[in-house]
């Protein structure tokens, strides 16, 4: 038992134990308890020593740069094949690092870390408890609900873990993974027994994740979409804009508008003064790209027995107005959105090494997305980089080389 929590302390530490340390835990086993309350004993010290707990502390050395590269990639402790190489000061440098975390990408635990990451930029958790009016929509259930979660990660993953890795194709892909349940209610054939498959559906109407219907529904009312959320969404997480917070709460009450509106319709009435127009002159022509599309996304023709209106004219963030026809315009704008990449690129940065990149340094982000866009939104590639410049130094110091 002491000797285990020796090696126990050492690999909590993430690092060999000093002197102290170790004499720390003996003193415990010296104690005349039983061993097993010793251990006990020793495991709960080892678990609130500020060595575990706080990372930064301690020598900036090569076990340091192991430990911040382990948090970034896995959450976790350096293996034995990392702490070998700070044993041997062979993370001292970008390459080295790097070489490093590229090997630490095929480990599962950097795939689950990157899925965290793409839960939190599609914000899949707020989609677990979706529920739809059974009268509107009869036949969306539980079952199809976790079928589209399923299938947007295979989607998600199947982009990410392909050799290109290719930030664009999960804005601009037109094809979506269904089993047989999701086929048969969303008027599409797959081959029975086989599972969930690819199904190309209509480039004109369809991009990416945008408008997987899994999204679709989870920024829409029960019974019908919901412009505002769904506008929100891509201006913040996609095209990585900020809005300000609106200066007063206002309720949706669908009862209280002319029975004939659109929801278009309805939402214009709604943010119509000038207070809401300064983020919704934003908000809105997003949202209104995708009125194609009902709260379950099913493509649609009509809502509320008129022509659905899918158009608008959109100022970019660089001033330019952009002519809006779907969806599928907005995906094309966000792929190409240097404001969305930059966001893209940010949002990624948080979710591995849960600081912002103007806490490394403010020329931090552009040189990230510039390095981006010239690997060709290769998103393993950068998920490398950032856990390069999170191991190679502590918040607020000096940028490494680049390669």
């Amino acid at each position: 038992l002491k000797a285990f929590s020796l090696r126990f302390a050492q690999m909590a530490y993430r690092r060999p134990l000093t002197d102290e340390q170790k004499a720390d835990l003996t003193t415990i086993y010296a104690a005349t308890v039983a061993p097993e309350v010793a251990a006990k004993r020793a495991f709960i010290f080892t678990l609130s020593n500020p060595a575990f707990l706080y990372p930064g502390i301690g020598p900036q050395d090569d076990y340091a740069v192991a430990s911040r590269l382990a948090l970034a990639l896995w959450d976790s402790i350096p293996d034995a094949a990392l702490l070998k190489a700070a044993a041997a000061g062979q993370l001292k440098d970008a390459a080295q690092v790097r070489l490093q975390a590229q090997r630490m990408m095929k480990d599962p635990r950097a795939k689950s870390k990157l899925r965290d990451f793409l839960h939190h930029w599609l914000h899949v958790e707020e989609g677990a408890e979706i529920a739809k009016d059974q009268k509107e929509y009869p036949g969306f259930d539980q079952g199809v609900v976790m079928d589209l979660r399923t299938s947007l990660d295979l989607f998600a993953e199947s982009v990410v873990w392909s050799e290109q890795s290719d930030y664009r194709q999960l804005l601009l892909s037109d094809t979506i993974l269904m089993n047989e349940r999701l086929a048969k209610f969303y008027g599409q054939k797959v081959e029975a027994g086989a599972g969930f498959q690819p199904v190309k559906m209509d480039a004109d109407q369809r991009g990416g994740v945008l408008t997987h219907p899994f999204v679709l529904a989870t920024f829409s009312y029960t019974k019908s979409s919901s412009p505002i959320h769904r506008g929100v969404f891509v201006t913040r997480n996609i095209l990585g804009l900020m809005l300000k917070p609106p200066p007063m709460a206002i309720a949706f009450m669908d009862d209280k508008f002319d029975p004939s509106f659109t929801m278009r319709e309805k939402v214009t009435e709604l943010t119509a003064k000038p207070a809401c127009q300064s983020c919704h002159v934003t908000i809105n022509p997003l949202g209104f790209s995708f009125e194609r599309f009902d709260a379950v996304g099913r493509v649609r023709a009509t809502d509320n027995h008129k022509p659905v209106d899918a158009t608008s004219e959109y100022t970019a963030a660089d001033g330019q107005v952009i002519k809006l026809t779907g969806a599928r315009d907005v995906a094309k704008h966000a792929a190409e959105s240097a404001a969305g990449q930059a966001g893209f690129v940010r949002n990624l940065f948080q979710s591995l090494v849960k600081q912002p990149p103007a806490a490394y340094s403010p020329e931090l982000l552009g040189r990230l997305t510039d390095q981006f866009r010239a690997d060709h939104f290769h998103i393993r590639n950068l998920a490398v980089e950032v856990a390069v410049v999170a191991a190679l130094r502590p918040t607020g110091a000096a940028t490494p080389p680049t390669r």
